[in-house]
């Protein structure tokens, strides 16, 4: 299946689009440029990439600004957003306002594993913000419309029941 996606770097937006092949390999296209990668899972959130005949590990690691790429000694911070979640919401918002604040609520009773935000923190629209653990599965909960983390209810180790607020953004 098709992914578009819209990654962002020191403010300056790339539309990316990934393809994956038959042969198990993968077509990206970088804006007008297209390149065939060879991409294998090595473990969660480190890949393998062959690109042009050259080798390069790339770690991704989530980050409360959003995804740290590093290949080798370097590392860049990145935004990503869906292309079809930005272009919905250009919809909804003609003008460019865009629509902000939020309450994420509990959608399942569960324990917090982890919250990925501080207060005062920036979240993008598609940005994951807690991690919440239920029947023996982590699932990140995000933010659908994005704002500025105001209050933070529930802390990595509380129980939450179904409907519970865990953090409200403005």
């Amino acid at each position: 299946m098709k992914r578009e996606l819209i990654v962002t770097h020191e403010g300056q937006d790339r539309s990316i689009t990934i393809e994956p092949l038959p042969d198990g390999r993968f077509r990206v296209a970088i804006g007008d440029t297209v390149r065939e990668v060879d991409a294998r899972l090595l473990r969660p959130g480190t890949w393998s990439l062959i690109l042009d005949g050259k080798s390069y590990v790339v770690d991704l690691d989530k980050r409360r600004g959003g995804i740290a790429a590093s290949v080798g000694a370097g590392e860049a911070l990145l935004q990503v957003e869906d292309a079809l979640h930005r272009r919905l919401a250009a919809a909804a918002h003609p003008r460019g306002e865009k629509a902000r604040g939020e309450k994420l609520q509990a959608p399942i009773a569960g324990k917090v594993v982890k919250v990925l935000v501080a207060i005062g923190d920036s979240v993008a629209p598609g940005t994951a913000v807690i991690v919440l653990e239920a029947m023996k599965m982590e699932n990140e909960l995000v933010a659908e419309r994005g704002g500025t983390v105001s209050v933070i209810h529930k802390q990595a180790g509380q129980a939450v029941e179904t409907g519970e607020t865990l953090v409200e953004l403005t």
